[in-house]
Parts: C-alpha cells; sequence; structure tokens
C-alpha cells in the first residue's frame, strides 16, 4: 500500500525539497536556544539538509520567541485574545517507529482559557483526518494523542490551575471528535510553575486492542492506558509518525478574552525509552540538598545564582539570606529607609521590609551589614522571626550554651528543621553553605504548611 500522509503530502507540496526522516537512531533534542530552531540544520558543506519540521507557518513566527527559559533560553507562545493557534509545526519521526516516548518542560506562566485545547503531542494524521472533528477512516487512516489543557479552575482543578488530559483519535472514539482523556490529579499544574510532562504511546497490533497511552508529570504517573486501538488489520504502515508541536485553544466558536502565555524547554524525543527530566541546577546534582533547593526554585524562593547554577557549595551573604525569606512571606512594602549601609544595594528593599517585618534587627546602628556573611546562629534567629516556631523546653545542643541563639536554635531544633551539625551540636558559629541554608528554609516552609 501506498502511504498516503499529510506530513508527507506536506513535505511534497509546501517544502521546496523532499523531506527525509530521522535515521532510525536519531533522537530529537530540541532546546530552543536559536530563533531559527525549525530550519533545517545545515550539512558539512553549509547548506540546508533534508526539513523536518514541517507546516511552521507565519502564525508560529509571529506569536512565539527564544526567550530565558527552564535550562537557558526557551520558547515562549503567546495567543492572542480571540486566537487559536499558537504553534503547530510537526517534527517527522523516522520511518518504522512503532512506540515513541517525549519529555518537555512547559511553564503555564498565563493560561487562564475558558475552554479546552491542545498541547504538544505525538501523532499519525491522515490526510484529512484524526484532527478537526474527522475520524480515521479506511481509506484515510490516522491517529493523533495530544496533550489537552481543561479551562481553567474546572475538572476539580483549583483556583486557575489547569488540568491536564489527552486529546485522543483512536479508532474507539465516542464521537467524531478526539475522545477527552483526563489525567489524575497529580496532573493539575498551577500557573507561572515549571513541570516536566513526559508522554509514550506504542502503536497496537493491527487490529487488536492493546496500544498503550501513558503520561507522568514530574516523573509521577498521571495517566495509564493499555486498551487503545490506533490502526486496523492491514495497517501496520501506520504509525508513530510525528510529533506535533501544538498550542491550540478551542476548536469551536468560543473566544478567549485575553493573551494566553505559556513557555516550553528541553524537549527531547525517543524511540528507545523513557527521557529522564531534568532539575533547574546544573551545579548541585552531587549535594544532598538538591530536592531542597529545586523545592525553592519551585516555590520563586530562588533563581541560583547565574544561569543554571545554584553555587550550592557558596557562603551565603545576610542580604541573601533576607531575600530569600522575603520572597516567602512577601512582606508589605515600607517607606522607611532602616538602614545606612545598604543605599543602592541590590537588596536595599528587602532589607527595609523585612526589617519593618521585625525579621531582621541590623548589625548595629543603622546598619545591615547586608554582605556579611551570615552564621548558623543568625540563621536560627532569622527562621524564628520568619515563621514562628513555638519555644521549645528541650535543649537540644551542647555547643549553643550562652549564645543569644540558642532559644532560637532549640526551637528550629524543636520543629525538626535542623539536626545540628554533628551529635549533640549545632554550630552556631560555623558559616552556612547556600545547599545547607536551602534546606532549613524548604524544611521551615514544609513545617509551615504542616501547622
Amino acid at each position: 500500500m501506498i502511504r498516503r500522509s499529510f506530513a508527507v503530502l506536506l513535505a511534497v507540496v509546501a517544502l521546496a525539497h523532499p523531506a527525509v526522516p530521522a535515521a532510525a537512531d536519531d533522537v530529537l533534542e530540541e532546546h530552543f536556544e536559536e530563533d531559527d530552531w525549525w530550519e533545517p540544520p545545515l550539512d558539512e558543506n553549509g547548506d540546508p539538509g533534508p526539513a523536518l519540521w514541517l507546516d511552521y507557518r507565519t502564525t508560529d513566527a509571529a506569536r512565539t520567541a527564544i526567550e530565558e527559559a527552564y535550562r537557558a533560553d526557551g520558547l515562549h507562545v503567546v495567543i492572542p485574545p480571540g486566537g487559536r493557534r499558537g504553534a503547530g509545526p510537526l517534527y517527522l519521526l523516522p520511518d518504522n517507529v512503532e512506540e515513541a516516548w517525549f519529555r518537555y518542560h512547559i511553564n503555564l506562566e498565563s493560561w487562564n482559557a475558558i475552554d479546552s485545547g491542545k498541547l504538544p503531542g505525538f501523532a499519525d494524521i491522515g490526510l484529512t483526518t484524526a484532527r478537526g472533528c474527522q475520524p480515521s477512516t479506511v481509506d484515510d487512516p490516522g491517529w493523533s494523542a495530544r496533550v489537552l489543557f481543561y479551562p481553567a479552575g474546572t475538572e476539580g482543578a483549583p483556583g486557575n490551575d489547569v488540568r491536564l488530559g489527552y486529546y485522543t483519535y483512536h479508532l474507539d472514539q465516542p464521537a467524531t471528535c478526539g475522545e477527552f482523556m483526563p489525567w489524575s490529579d497529580a496532573g493539575i499544574l498551577e500557573q507561572d510553575r515549571w513541570y516536566c510532562i513526559e508522554g509514550h504511546v506504542a502503536m497496537n497490533t493491527p487490529g487488536a486492542n492493546d496500544g498503550v497511552l501513558e503520561a507522568w508529570v514530574d516523573g509521577t504517573r498521571v495517566f495509564d492506558r493499555t486498551d487503545l486501538a490506533f490502526r486496523r488489520p492491514g495497517e501496520e504502515w501506520v504509525e508513530v509518525n510525528t510529533f506535533w508541536l501544538n498550542v491550540y485553544f478551542g476548536g469551536s466558536t468560543v473566544v478567549n478574552p485575553a493573551d494566553l502565555e505559556l513557555t516550553f524547554d528541553e524537549l527531547v524525543v525517543s524511540d528507545s525509552g523513557r527521557v529522564p527530566c531534568l532539575t533547574r541546577f546544573t551545579d548541585d546534582d552531587d549535594s544532598a540538598h538538591e530536592a531542597n533547593i529545586e523545592f525553592l526554585f519551585d516555590e520563586k524562593i530562588t533563581a541560583g545564582c547565574a544561569q543554571n547554577l545554584f553555587c550550592p557549595y557558596r557562603t551565603v551573604s545576610r542580604a541573601e539570606m533576607v531575600v530569600f525569606l522575603s520572597r516567602w512571606i512577601k512582606p508589605p512594602a515600607t517607606s522607611v529607609d532602616y538602614f545606612d549601609d545598604d543605599d543602592g544595594h541590590w537588596a536595599e528593599a528587602a532589607l527595609n521590609n523585612m526589617a519593618a517585618a521585625g525579621v531582621i534587627r541590623g548589625c548595629g546602628e543603622r546598619l545591615a551589614c547586608p554582605d556579611a556573611d551570615v552564621t548558623r546562629g543568625q540563621i536560627a534567629a532569622f527562621l524564628q522571626r520568619t515563621f514562628g516556631f513555638p519555644t521549645a523546653s528541650t535543649d537540644f545542643f551542647t555547643d549553643d550554651n550562652g549564645s543569644v541563639f540558642e532559644a532560637d536554635i532549640n526551637a528550629i531544633a524543636a520543629a525538626r528543621v535542623t539536626l545540628g551539625c554533628d551529635t549533640d551540636r549545632f554550630c552556631p558559629y560555623n558559616l552556612s553553605l547556600r545547599d545547607q541554608l536551602a534546606s532549613l528554609i524548604a524544611r521551615s516552609i514544609q513545617w509551615a504548611g504542616a501547622s
């Protein structure tokens, strides 16, 4: 049978040269670092190679931009009021791919959609089928399994959070349009927070209901179907043909009244297995505090010390400490200038606001000492003033007797925020490292949530 897929039709008609699939052992790794990321790669002679991104339109160019993202840069997408397509090119996969996996990181920066829509996923669409409420036919077979977003704050998602799912065209779909397949509650995304999305599809034995569709969010399985049919007997040539970088609002006459904005980063497609999620920082992988460092990034407490870096083994200044805590409690702004030695300092506003909130009392008369390194005892006091841990009746450590911070140290120990630096010791006069501080703040936040 001669294959007639929509992707191949586009390759022949819309492009100046035929699209040639990638080699079977190639994996798509798109980091979205260049403005022309969708252009064919250059060969050894500097000439454009075969195009693999198909159906890239002027709309895609106008509504996407390369901007700072999860790891370095990423693809920022905006659907304006009344718009539908934000992006939609198709990446042509190798021939004979029976199953495939994808992974991308996504941030729904402002995604208050009033209707559902589509996000990237796999497909092998026909000439006219597997989209636009046109199901697969014997003469024009096709399937698709794009990620689905529901309207913000619906389907059990609190506030303006967004539940994800799959929007799937398959042979047993109940209606002409694709079937909505919601993910579990772990597939509900908060606005303006980075998540790792993984998907997996495996083609069914032609004529059998043994096709697989799976999804994970931040490593947690949120969807699992093993009973799907994407192709009929004799349709062995229907396969995992494309990765569809689709960002599309609605599909009806509903008009969204506001901008919808999201950013993708670190897209990988594999034909050999799951692709691990990335962590935000590249220099904390050998730190025992990595999970808490990443937690602080997710909570917008820290953006690191440089691009993709947290500097876990660097000491902490008083200004850094105060800024971390201010990002959590968000104290009211004050017009009072409490200190003379922070004028023009990058943390001046946070130092004044936290002084007004009673968290920082200075290091001398009208002095904040913003660039002085902070000790573990001082950190205990900052944490106690910020979170208000109950006074402890137990003396946990032997090396803080007589310290002005002893009560604060015992309070955070009783709350299980710290276990000290050694058996019966807290090391109150030692300087703190950034990764150690990350764990102390993360545990304090978690204590506050539990309380």
